[in-house]
């Protein structure tokens, strides 16, 4: 437990560096998946925030983190991934978590007046 509260600081700590650093790289968002995630979609005028993404398998399951930017509101894109994720077997089971089979899925946001930051991380259940 310990470890994972640890481990979330350091996520968190990350995402305020990166909205202080600012950079995003624009692409397209057409078809893509989230840099880690075999099935995760990227949704429309999203775009990843580059060398941000981290992936590694432990002993318990796999870790993915990764990071994009939007101008959509979080209540638009938590209604995006609840409609996607349903239809990929995934479970809501509290707000902007989610699991399938022994994976959690979490999506964090940092809102301000022109852009949203999510966070999207698997953990093993």
């Amino acid at each position: 437990m310990k470890i994972l509260l640890s481990f979330r600081l350091i996520m968190a700590l990350t995402l305020a560096v990166l909205v202080l650093a600012g950079g995003a790289r624009e692409g397209s968002a057409d078809g893509a998946f989230v840099t880690g995630f075999s099935d995760l979609p990227l949704m429309e005028g999203m775009t990843e925030i580059p060398d941000t993404d981290v992936a590694f398998d432990t002993t318990q399951g796999r870790i993915v983190i990764a990071f994009a930017r939007s101008a959509v509101a979080p209540d638009s894109i938590r209604a995006f991934y609840r409609t996607a994720l349903a239809q990929l077997g995934w479970r809501e089971t509290a707000t902007d978590t989610f699991t399938r089979e022994d994976e959690i899925l979490n999506f964090d946001y940092l809102a301000d007046a022109t852009d949203t930051i999510v966070r999207f991380s698997l953990l093993p259940e």
